[in-house]
Order: structure tokens, then sequence, then C-alpha cells
């Protein structure tokens, strides 16, 4: 009699991509914890009483649902090597809604209960945006190239995972170089670590003894921390979100293209683990995490979740689907005592680094090894929008600690050989953009001119309405307009070319068949 098939949820490799996924959210909710504390002056029992534990319940209910999906694929195909999709908090709707949304609130009116309110009802519209999106997921997949679903995909993963883990590996060489070289000696070499431990815990386990020997760490600050510790249990927030409802007209111009991102973001997390092997349904899954978000709304959470797309990484070293059940138990225990506070300062951030790093190149190298070969230029096109809002960035935070910013010092301090004006436009919807420009370049090159044209018309009306290359949603914006009328022009030129194509096409079919009934006569 045969068995009956049980998958395996929980392998070694799971330990490691647990570690990842959990300091890759937990990094961004510390960086949040400190912008709303110590820069926005909120106050705590809010911070630690409501978002935090809503944030928890919101990345439990995530982590769950991805974790049985993965379970029910696994059984529907009778295979043990089925990955969940990694899922947490959105970096880009972290802080975006931080300084976009809740920072603005709060500084026009010294309310931090109304911002956080705003940030609630922001949240819970995104939550629907992600839903209406999970309709279109399907067509969207249909008609966009792998190429630009990749590609800036591998833009996000290289720049904000791969370069900033690089960044602070370096930044603190002596904390973090050695365990980057066992996560590679384990990852790529495929060596053994002692006492068969998995790679990311002994890379780690080791970050943090060098960090305490030398004396990087502080006992202090750990015995600050835990005088912190209390029960903070999730409450229904839903009168607070309807209250931020009130206000939120004025930020729909940056919960819409946030969302966006958000929802592409996702997107493209399903089309990377399809292609790794493990196909989940796109509507079910992008409903869920529309549902995982308002959830987290009602709850206190005022940020949205997302899925993530580090899945090819940690499906390529063994892990399944134990690392999503422990990580949202553990974002339970942290969320709701305030522990955070404390494995933020016994654990050093550089030393989680290496494995960040390992996760921005596998799903990077995926972009080229499974798309067309020939459309490498079309996604290397598509990083350029994410490298400027990565500079654009750098340039802000150095002017806000040299206590200014752009619009006091005004583009022409700026050097000529520098082009601010273009940092600025790229970078504004960068990552729309960039799957937007992948696309065209990738069906120009394929000569599929017409769908070439329909991208450029899509690119048009996003830049038309602020969604690209424009600080904010608005109908044809001083700033926007120019972009869209250049994008329609583009548009025209396709169709220009495809008609011409077509018509050469026609002729030479004409005359090849002329030819053919004059040698039959």
């Amino acid at each position: 009699m045969e068995k009956a098939f049980s998958y395996k949820w929980m392998t070694k490799a799971d330990i490691d991509a647990f570690f990842g996924l959990l300091f890759d959210g937990i990094s961004k909710v510390l960086a949040a914890i400190g912008i709303m504390i110590f820069a926005f002056g909120m106050p705590t029992e809010i911070v630690l009483g409501k978002i935090l534990p809503g944030l928890s319940l919101a990345t439990l209910f995530g982590n769950l649902w991805y974790a049985y999906e993965a379970y029910r694929l696994a059984h529907k195909e009778q295979r043990q090597d089925v990955t969940a999709q990694p899922y947490g908090v959105s970096s880009t709707a972290v802080f975006g809604w931080l300084f976009l949304i809740i920072g603005p609130v709060y500084w026009n009116t010294g309310d931090a209960v109304l911002a956080w309110r705003v940030g609630l009802a922001a949240c819970f519209l995104g939550g629907v945006v992600e839903i209406i999106g999970a309709i279109i997921g399907d067509k969207i997949i249909k008609f966009t190239p792998r190429a630009a679903l990749l590609g800036n995909l591998a833009a996000l993963s290289i720049i904000w995972l791969s370069l900033v883990s690089m960044l602070e590996i370096y930044s603190n060489p002596m904390v973090a170089i050695i365990p980057l070289f066992i996560v590679l000696l384990a990852f790529l070499g495929k060596v053994k670590m002692p006492f068969g431990m998995s790679a990311g815990l002994f890379a780690i386990l080791v970050g943090t003894a060098v960090a305490w020997a030398t004396g990087s760490m502080s006992t202090a600050a750990v015995a600050e921390s835990v005088d912190g510790l209390a029960l903070y249990l999730p409450s229904l927030s839903l009168t607070d979100m309807l209250a931020g409802l009130r206000e939120i007209v004025p930020y729909l111009p940056v919960v819409i293209p946030l969302q966006l991102a958000n929802f592409l973001s996702t997107l493209q997390g399903l089309e990377s683990a399809a292609i790794a092997g493990d196909k989940y349904p796109v509507k079910m899954s992008m409903t869920m995490d529309g549902v995982g978000t308002i959830v987290g709304s009602l709850f206190g959470n005022p940020f949205p979740t997302t899925v993530y797309y580090g899945h090819p990484s940690w499906k390529e070293i063994g892990a399944r689907s134990g690392y999503s059940v422990i990580t949202g138990l553990t974002y339970v225990v942290l969320g709701f005592t305030g522990a955070v506070g404390v494995l933020s300062v016994t654990i050093p951030y550089p030393a989680v680094m290496p494995v960040l790093l390992f996760v921005g190149l596998v799903v990077a190298g995926q972009a080229f090894t499974e798309s067309k070969k020939s459309h490498a230029p079309a996604i290397l096109f598509g990083f350029l929008p994410l490298i400027a809002q990565y500079v654009a960035n750098g340039v802000n935070e150095a002017l806000m600690a040299a206590g200014t910013n752009l619009a006091t010092i005004g583009v022409e301090s700026f050097s000529a050989s520098f082009p601010i004006r273009g940092v600025i436009a790229l970078s504004q919807g960068a990552f729309l953009s960039g799957l937007l420009l992948t696309a065209i370049v990738a069906y120009v090159m394929d000569r599929e001119f017409r769908r070439a044209a329909a991208f450029a018309l899509i690119t048009a009306g996003c830049a038309f309405v602020g969604l690209i290359h424009a600080p904010i949603m608005s109908w044809a914006s001083e700033s926007g307009l120019p972009f869209a009328m250049t994008y329609l022009t583009l548009a025209g030129i396709c169709l220009v070319v495809d008609y011409q194509e077509r018509r050469y096409k026609t002729e030479e079919c004409a005359l090849e068949t002329n030819e053919t009934k004059t040698m039959v006569g």
C-alpha cells in the first residue's frame, strides 16, 4: 500500500531563511520606531502599545496564510520542495508613509494621534488597492514582458538589498566581513557549517560574538531595553481608522502610487516564485496580501504589508514553509512584549547584512537567467530609475543632515556636471517607470512595435497624472506634462514604424506572389 504524502514543512534551511526574513523586516521596524518616537515625537503608548502589536498581528496573519498556501501546493503537486512566499512590512510603504503622510500631518498639526489615524486610513485604502489589483494581476502578467516584471525587481534587489548591505558591511568590517565570507562559503561554495548548524545562524552568531568582544555592543543599552518590557496586546482601532478617513483626501496622491508600487512588488514576487517552480494562484495570493494590510490597519498598524521578493533565494537553499511560521510567531513575541528594542541592542545589525546581500544577488541573477538573453540591455535599462532614486535619497539625506533641503538651496546650487534635475525626475515613481521603460525597450528589441506603443501610452498616462516624474499626483502638472507629451510622441513613432514594417511586408509578399505567377505563366 502506497504511503500517503506528507509535506515536511520544516528543514534546517528554514532557520537560515527565518533569520534573513526576520532581520530584513525588523530592520525597517526598528528604523520606523526610532523615527516616530525620536523624530516625530509620537508617544510611546501609541508606537509600542498600538502600532507594534497591530503590525505583529498583520505579519502573523500573512505568514501563516502563505505557509498554508505552500502546504496546499505541496499536497496538490505531491512535492516536498515547495517554499512559502516571504511576507512582511513593505519597505517602500514604511518610509513613504512616514515621510509623506504621518510626518507631514504631525508637523502641520502637532497632533500625534491624528497623524497615526491618517496613517491607518492610508494603510486601509492601500489594502483595498491591493485587492483591486488582484483582479487584473493575471492580465498584467500576460501582457508584460518577463524582463520588465523581473528587471526592476532585480534593480531593487541589487540596490536596496545587496548594495545597501554591502555598504553596511564595509562600514563595520570587523563585525560583518567574516559573516559575509561564511555566507558565501555555505550558500555558494556549499561548505557545511560546524556542528551541522545553519549557515545564517552561524554567521550571525560569529558576527555577534565579534561585536561583543570588540566592545561594539553595550550591556547598559541591553539593561535599559529590558526595563521597557511589558504586555502590549492588539486592540481594535476601527474608530481611529474611520476618523483618519475624514482627513485622507489630501494624501490620496501619495497613497495610490505608493500602493501601486507595493502591488507591483507583490505581483513580481509571485512571478519570481512561479519561475522558481512554485506557481501560486495570483488572485488569491494578492487578495490575501491586501487582506493582511487591512487587518493590520484595523488593529493599529499604519504600514502596508507585502509579499517580499526573496522567494527564489530561500528556495535555492532548501527552505520550505517553516520559516514563515516561525517569523510570524516571533513577530508576535517581539511586538506584544516590546522586545524589539532588546533584540536591536543584543544582535548587531551589520552581522545580518550578509544574508540579505545573498538574497539580493540571487533575485537579481534570476532576472537575467529567466528572461530572454536578448533582453539583458532592456533589464539594465530598467535599473536606471532605481539608481536615480537611490542617488536622490542620498542627496536629500545629506541636505537634511546639513540642516537644509533641496527646496531651500535650489537646483541651481548643483554643478552642471551633476544633472540634479534628471536625478529628481527619474527618481519620482522609479519603481513604476522602471517597469514601463523596460517593457518598451524589450518590445522594441522584439520588433513588436504595437505593444511598445501601448506601453508608451501607459507611460504617458502615468506621467500625465503624476504617478511618475512628478512629486505628487496631479493632472498635467508642470513637471509631469513634458514627459507625458514626450512618451505620447514615442507611442506615435512606434505606430508609424509598425505601419511601415507591415506595409513593407505586404508589398514584399505581393511582389513574391507576382513573381510566382509570372514564372507559372
